[in-house]
Parts: structure tokens; sequence; C-alpha cells
């Protein structure tokens, strides 16, 4: 009887263990929040089909101060931060990148 119950609970643990597939169309994306999806392929006009954050537009920001940035006018998914902060060094061509100087101003618009 233990042993049954022993084979029993490895079995669930092990199918706890395994991934779940994702939805089987072309736009699953594995790691990408719903709402978060940049433009679709071939956004950036260049039309090899990668993605883009349109940073090319928003570089009017640079030498501006972070705080007369209209912040909900931004793309989705963007982040602001100060080039002295810790952020995460994941690649995410998708994403707009506003960098800040110590004062306050914009000193970098970027993809990633």
């Amino acid at each position: 009887m233990i042993r049954i119950t022993a084979l029993a609970l490895g079995a669930l643990m092990l199918a706890g263990c395994q991934t779940m597939a994702g939805p089987q169309d072309e736009a699953y994306e594995p790691g990408v929040i719903a709402g978060e999806r940049g433009p679709q392929a071939g956004g950036d006009g260049t039309g090899d089909g990668s993605p883009s954050c349109a940073a090319a537009a928003y570089q009017v920001l640079v030498g501006q101060p972070i705080s007369e940035v209209h912040v909900a006018s931004l793309p989705s998914p963007h982040r602001i931060y100060a080039r002295s902060d810790m952020v995460t060094m994941d690649y995410r061509p998708e994403r707009l990148n506003v960098v800040t100087g110590d004062d306050g101003t914009v000193v970098e618009v970027k993809c990633g």
C-alpha cells in the first residue's frame, strides 16, 4: 500500500513539473505578457520581420526634462530609468527605454 501511494505521489509531482503548451496560433510568443506585445513583424519599416520599439520617433525627447514628458503617450512596453539605476539586462527589442541623466533630463532613447 505504501509503494502504491509513493508511486502515485511521484507521478503527481512529475505531472506538476510538466510545461503547458501555449496557444497554437502564430502570434504566440513565450514570455510576452498580454497587452505588452510591441509592433508586429516588420513594424520597424525594414521589412525583415523584426519588431520595433519606434525609438527613432522619440529622439525628440533627448535633452528634455523627464518631468515634462507625457509618459502616458509612450508606447507599451516602455521603461524609464536613470543611468545610475539598476535594470534587468533582458533584451526586448519591442521595449522603448528612456534613459535619464543625474539632472533628470533625457539623455538617450533606445530599444531593448
